[in-house]
This record gives structure tokens, sequence and C-alpha cells, in this order.
């Protein structure tokens, strides 16, 4: 169950995003709210174009708000924060390094001692069953075990904020309730505070604490919704009549803002 009196690990108020163009200015966020407790999985749903992965930009320090303010850990964010993991859509991986040396780049580029970070990237690699492709490159692997390389490389400096662009959305349904799974286990077992992009709503449910629905451009927040089922939770727990009316709830929200499906809340 969702611990709604934990402190806020990210503070986000009155954020705003607009990119500017010759052909007029484009609102991508207006005037957003949101705060994340520590330790919690909130997930970011909403369609495609509503602002989701800017949002995550801006969150990451790679991005500028136009307007707003975040704190992280209750200080003001300046630049990209201390304690992040990324993990995009696409693995991102170099094909002409090893998988552990993949896996091992955030310790080169923070130059971190590569003695003391090598056994938590083996460690990493066997927790999520790839230990044995550690000297394989990635060309050799499929797309569900390079995104298990791209989780480990995310988690290896054990950052405390995790954000994840629609990691799975390029995988197979099979697959992708594997890593639901094995990211489930792993965000009980460290806690970590996650954002989390999906088109999907029974993905968002089954993991998260929280869901964010996120209306199309300009992006903004319609409703945060408390998701309470018991942890762990199984993929069995998608047949459930609780979570069956959950769905058609927010599929109704959708509805109700005309993005829908069509658009991308799948």
């Amino acid at each position: 169950m969702s611990d709604t009196a934990a402190p806020a690990h990210v503070s986000i108020a009155g954020l705003s995003k607009t990119y500017k163009s010759p052909r007029g200015d484009v609102l991508a966020l207006s005037t957003l709210d949101l705060e994340l407790p520590r330790g919690s999985f909130i997930s970011l749903l909403g369609p495609s174009g509503c602002g989701k992965s800017t949002l995550l930009k801006i969150v990451s320090g790679v991005e500028k708000p136009s307007a707003g303010s975040i704190s992280i850990g209750g200080r003001a964010m300046d630049g990209t924060p201390d304690g992040l993991g990324m993990v995009f859509q696409r693995d991102v991986l170099m094909d002409w390094r090893s998988i552990l040396n993949n896996v091992m780049l955030p310790v080169e580029f923070l130059n971190l001692p590569r003695s003391e970070y090598l056994p938590k990237a083996r460690d990493l690699l066997n927790l999520f069953g790839i230990g044995e492709f550690a000297d394989r490159y990635p060309w050799e692997l499929s797309g569900g075990m390079r995104q298990r390389a791209s989780i480990c490389r995310a988690l290896l400096t054990d950052p405390q904020l995790l954000l994840m662009d629609e990691p799975f959305g390029a995988l197979d349904a099979f697959t992708r309730d594997e890593l639901n799974m094995e990211l489930q286990k792993t965000w009980m077992r460290t806690r970590k505070t996650v954002l989390f992009v999906t088109h999907s709503i029974p993905e968002a449910i089954l993991l998260s604490d929280k869901i964010v629905v996120m209306a199309a451009r300009p992006g903004r927040v319609v409703e945060v919704i408390d998701i309470d089922f018991p942890r762990p939770r199984p993929l069995s727990v998608r047949e459930e009549p609780e979570f069956a009316r959950m769905t058609r709830y927010i599929r109704e929200i959708f509805e109700s803002t005309g993005a829908f499906a069509a658009r991308g809340a799948a």
C-alpha cells in the first residue's frame, strides 16, 4: 500500500515549459504541480504529446522550465541533480562495448573507482538474469536482455531517484510482463523514488503507488490516483474486478478530456 505520509523527495510547483519556434511558440506543460513522496513509485500516464517525456527531461536537468520550480530533497534544483538514474525507451547501449563495460559507463563518467564498482556491476547483471552475457556485445542480445542491461547501468551507482521514460514500450508483451515483475522486485528491495512514463493503463496500475493522469497539450495534471493493491503484485492481479474497475475509470478520464486510445493512452 502506498505511503501517503512519506515526505516529498521531489516537489514540482507551477511548472511550465514553452518551446520557441519561428512558426509560433508551443506550450508543452502548463502550471503543473506535483509531489513525489520519497521511496514511491509514480507513473505518468497520458496520450502522446502531453509532455510526459518533457517533464522527465526537466527533472533530470536536461531541459530548463520556462516557469515554476523543482526542489529535490528540500533543495532547489540547479542543473543535473545528484543521485539520479535514467532509463530510456531505447537501451542506448554502445555496440562496440561489452555488456559489462556498458553497465560500467556511469563509473567512468563520474570518475569513480572501477575496482569498487566492477563486482556491483556483475552482481546486478546476475540479479537481472544476464550475468553469463557480461562479455557479450549488445548486438548479440535480444531487446529484453539489452533493456535489462540498461536498467543495471542506471542502478549501478545506487541512485535515489530513478527516471524511466517508457522503458518497456518497444518490447513484446511477454518480455514486458517479465520485466515489469523484475522492476517491481527491484523497487521493493531498494525503495528508490521512481518516476515512470508509460502509455499503458494496466502497466501503470500494476507498478504504481500513484498514477498521475495527464491531459493532452498543453500537458497538465488531470488527476492523481492512489493505487492500493497489496505488494508484491502478481500479473494475475490484472484479472481482479477492482483492477478492471480502475482501468475503466482511467479510460473514462481520457474520454472526458478528448484524448483516448487513438492518441496513445492504450
